[in-house]
């Protein structure tokens, strides 16, 4: 979420008193005030480009806010024009305990933008109706209550953008990525889907009224909330996990169903029965468990972070013991010997744990903390520990080909004999203390 920049002034108050609010705006403005008679003053700051590439220069205008209360914001002026780097200056006779922002506008209806580097451009409330954005970078660009309706974004990079509050209607989409990106209550009735990327996606409170998504990637997808009607064009898999989420059920018959890469977390399954269910990959963190039947499931990667199970539980010992160092955490655990290959230990607390001998290959161990661990002999080949701290563990002997170190912390780690062909190491803190 960007910040703008607030400015409180009293008449005796000659310092400036910066402070965060949830605002309008394309970039921070840093604002200089300065008196000109005992209630008036002058509020000055200088233009930005709405982009932070040098590609590509976008300017808006610039509107100068006043409030007395935080709260109700006037505009003071009219709207500023003006070009890269250039001060404005708006003068206020009236600022006896006054407070402002800047607020940015983007009104550009039907522009031309196709192949544009707009990557990580702040758009907030923008107008952008019909614009032609095919094949633009706008991945980690602030959208969020932008007019996108009728635009063209066929092949775009839309990902881990922020469009919350968007108007997304009859947007042209197929095939753009939107991987990560925020679609809360975003309005996306009548838009082109087909065939994106939408992995990851939240779409909590959207609306895909009469909306084609066929042949999209929607893995991982949030679906809390997300309204559609009969024209809502959906591929059976998410169109399953859409009702699932949206109405969810204990005593749910979720036989031989493919429920694998779903986010599924937070909900109520418990006497659910999920026989020969595919669950590979799937997030259930958060879920309540208890009395369900996974009996033959594919149970392989689930995160079972914050699940509740029971003794009436149905589950694979395998897959009751991932649950069991997740939820209930030991120091110093002896897992020697184990065969924890092809799970989830995301954010695990396996501090001191004996891990000799244990195989855990292509295991996810994300920001799981493995400090002190005994990992002799151990092996680990292709497994994730990205973030993970394995700072005084011994990795004597251990087997690590091909493991992601991805700013794993392994100060003062053991590593004698360990193997780690192919391992990659980025902003990984070494046993040394050096980072590789």
């Amino acid at each position: 979420m960007k910040f703008n920049r607030l400015t409180q002034l009293t008449p005796l108050l000659s310092s400036l008193i910066v402070l965060p609010c949830t605002c309008v705006g394309q970039r921070s403005f840093t604002l200089s005030i300065s008196s000109t008679n005992p209630s008036g003053v002058i509020i000055s700051w200088r233009a930005q480009s709405a982009t932070p590439t040098p590609d590509l220069v976008l300017v808006p205008q610039f509107q100068l806010m006043r409030s007395f209360n935080f709260r109700d914001w006037f505009p003071l002026g009219s709207p500023l024009t003006a070009s890269v780097g250039q001060t404005l200056a708006v003068t206020d006779t009236n600022a006896s305990m006054a407070c402002y922002r800047v607020q940015s506008i983007i009104s550009q209806e039907y522009a031309q933008l196709s192949y544009a580097n707009l990557k990580s451009g702040q758009f907030q409330w923008a107008d952008l109706f019909g614009g032609n954005l095919f094949g633009a970078n706008l991945s980690q660009a602030i959208l969020t209550n932008a007019n996108l309706s009728a635009a063209d974004v066929r092949s775009a990079d839309l990902s881990s953008a922020d469009f919350t509050g968007a108007d997304l209607f009859d947007i042209e989409a197929a095939p753009a990525k939107f991987d990560f990106a925020r679609f809360w209550n975003v309005d996306a009735a009548f838009a082109d889907f087909e065939n994106a990327s939408l992995f990851g996606v939240d779409l909590t409170g959207s609306d895909l009224s009469s909306a084609i998504l066929t042949g999209a990637d929607l893995d991982y997808a949030t679906w809390t909330g997300v309204k559609t009607d009969a024209d809502t064009q959906l591929d059976p898999k998410p169109l399953l996990l859409l009702h699932l989420v949206n109405n969810p059920a204990t005593n749910a018959v979720l036989t031989n169903l493919d429920l694998s890469l779903a986010s599924l977390g937070g909900l109520n399954f418990s006497h659910a029965n999920f026989t020969g269910a595919n669950l590979n990959g799937t997030d259930l963190s958060g879920s309540d468990l208890r009395g369900a039947n996974f009996t033959s499931a594919i149970l392989s990667f689930v995160f079972f972070n914050a699940t509740l199970m029971d003794s009436n539980t149905i589950i694979d010992a395998k897959s009751r013991l991932v649950w069991q160092i997740l939820n209930q955490p030991v120091s110093g655990r002896d897992l020697h010997g184990t065969n924890l290959s092809f799970v989830s230990l995301f954010l695990a607390d396996l501090i001191s744990a004996n891990l000799t001998n244990s195989t855990c290959t292509s295991s996810l161990l994300g920001d799981a903390n493995l400090g002190k661990a005994n990992l002799t002999r151990a092996n680990f080949n292709g497994a994730d520990f990205f973030g993970a701290i394995l700072t005084n563990a011994n990795l004597t002997l251990g087997q690590f080909q091909s493991a992601d170190f991805t700013k794993a912390n392994l100060l003062n780690a053991t590593t004698n004999g360990a193997n780690f062909n192919g391992a990659t190491f980025n902003q990984t803190i070494m046993p040394d203390g050096t980072i590789r």
